[in-house]
């Protein structure tokens, strides 16, 4: 294996696809509002630039997916 391509390898991590509500939109930054994955009880904001919403503009309370990093 070639050391570019094994040092490219180090940090790929796997990713999720998880859905969640978009709370606001500022300077460009969609929050979305996401269950956490382990504790259903618990919230977490996700900060996705706009760019990464191809098909259409999201705007408050719309319902979204959205990659995150699964952590290990």
């Amino acid at each position: 294996m070639s050391a570019k391509r094994h040092e490219g390898s180090l940090h790929n991590k796997k990713k999720k696809r998880v859905r969640g509500v978009v709370d606001r939109i500022t300077a460009g930054i969609v929050v979305v509002v996401i269950q956490h994955p382990d504790d259903p009880d618990v919230f977490k904001e996700i900060y996705v630039p706009l760019e990464n919403f191809k098909k259409a503009t999201p705007q408050e309370g719309d319902r979204v997916t959205v990659l995150i990093e699964e952590e290990n």
